[in-house]
C-alpha cells in the first residue's frame, strides 16, 4: 500500500510541475496589441528629400486604437533604419549603458529600460536628462525590484489610470518619502512573474514636473531586474533630455496623420510616412516597415497580401 501511496505522490508532483511548467512557458504579457498593419508601398523612390514612402491602416473593423506616446516605428532600406516620427527621434546609441532611453513616435515620451541587475550596488537615474546619475544627482535608483526616488523629489501615485490619462499634481498630496521602496509591483505567484501596478507616478523635481509609468520588469529577451519606464513632461515642464542633441535628433521619416492626431492612432486612421528633408529611398531598394507597441513587436503585412488575407 505504501509504495502504491508513494507512486501516486510522486505522479502527483510531476503533474503539478508540468502544468506549471506550462503555464509559465506559455504566459504571455498584456503589452503589444493584436493589431495588424497593412503597409502600402509607393510605386519607388526618387532623388528627391520629401517622397512618400508608405501608407499605413489597420487591417479588420475590431482593431483598437494605439497611443503614440506607447508607439516606435522605423523604415528600413537596404538595412539601414530610419526612424519615423511627427519630428524628432532617438539618436544613434553610442555605447552601451545602464541607462537607455528612445523617443516615442510623438516625439514627447521616453520608453527608458534600466539595467538593475546588480546585487550589490544601485543604478542611479536621472529623470530630467534621461541618463545615468549619481549617488548625489539623481532621480531614482534601482536593484533588482528595489526602487527608491532621491530626496529632491516630491511624488504621487494615481492607481488605475495610463499615461493617457489626464492627471494632474496635487501639491497637498505630494510626498517627500526616499526611504521606503516603492511597492510598484506585484507578484504573479502562478508563473513567477513581477507584474508593475496600474497606475502613474506623478513626480516634481528642482521645478519639473513629470509622469511615469512602469511597463515591465524585463526586457526584449524575456531576463528580468530591466524596469522599463514611460515618462513624459507634466503640465508643459521643462524636459532637459528632449534637447539633449546626444539623445534626439531630427526624424528622416515624418508621421503625417490622417485626422491631425498626434496623441491617438484611431482604428480607422490611415497615416502616411514621408521623407523629411532626406532622401532615405530611391527605385528600386528593399524597404519595410518596423514598429512596436509598448515594446512589443506589430505584425505588418503588405498591402498586396491584405487583398488576400481575407
Amino acid at each position: 500500500m505504501w509504495k502504491r501511496i508513494a507512486i501516486g505522490l510522486s505522479l502527483s508532483t510531476i503533474l503539478v510541475v508540468a502544468v506549471w511548467s506550462a503555464l509559465v512557458v506559455s504566459y504571455e504579457s498584456d503589452l503589444g496589441t493584436s493589431n495588424t498593419v497593412v503597409a502600402t508601398f509607393e510605386p519607388s523612390g526618387s532623388n528627391s528629400s520629401d517622397d512618400g514612402l508608405a501608407s499605413l491602416a489597420f487591417e479588420g473593423s475590431d482593431a483598437e486604437n494605439l497611443s503614440w506616446a506607447s508607439l516606435q516605428v522605423s523604415v528600413e532600406v537596404e538595412g539601414q533604419s530610419y526612424g519615423c516620427s511627427f519630428g524628432s527621434q532617438s539618436a544613434a546609441s553610442q555605447s552601451p549603458t545602464l541607462v537607455s532611453p528612445r523617443l516615442a513616435a510623438d516625439g514627447l515620451t521616453f520608453t527608458t529600460e534600466i539595467d538593475a541587475t546588480s546585487e550589490t550596488s544601485f543604478t542611479h537615474f536621472s529623470l530630467p536628462e534621461q541618463g545615468l546619475g549619481n549617488e548625489t544627482n539623481y532621480t531614482m535608483r534601482f536593484s533588482k525590484t528595489d526602487v527608491f526616488f532621491s530626496e529632491e523629489v516630491r511624488w504621487a501615485f494615481i492607481s488605475d489610470v495610463t499615461m493617457d490619462d489626464d492627471v494632474a499634481i496635487d501639491e497637498s498630496d505630494l510626498s517627500t518619502d526616499s526611504e521606503n521602496r516603492l511597492e510598484w509591483y506585484d507578484y504573479d505567484l502562478a508563473v513567477h512573474r513581477v507584474d508593475p501596478k496600474t497606475g502613474v507616478y506623478l513626480i516634481e523635481q528642482n521645478g519639473m514636473q513629470f509622469k511615469l509609468q512602469f511597463l515591465t520588469y524585463y526586457n526584449a529577451e524575456d531576463e528580468s531586474r530591466y524596469p522599463t519606464l514611460m515618462i513624459a513632461a507634466l503640465n508643459g515642464s521643462s524636459f532637459p533630455a528632449l534637447n539633449d542633441p546626444l539623445l534626439v535628433s531630427p526624424s528622416p521619416c515624418l508621421i503625417v496623420a490622417g485626422d491631425d492626431d498626434t496623441q491617438t492612432w484611431n482604428a480607422t486612421e490611415t497615416i502616411l510616412l514621408r521623407e523629411n528633408d532626406q532622401n532615405i529611398w530611391v527605385a528600386d531598394q528593399s524597404i519595410v516597415v518596423i514598429a512596436t507597441y509598448e515594446g512589443v513587436e506589430i505584425r505588418i503585412i503588405e498591402g498586396e497580401q491584405a487583398a488576400t488575407s481575407g
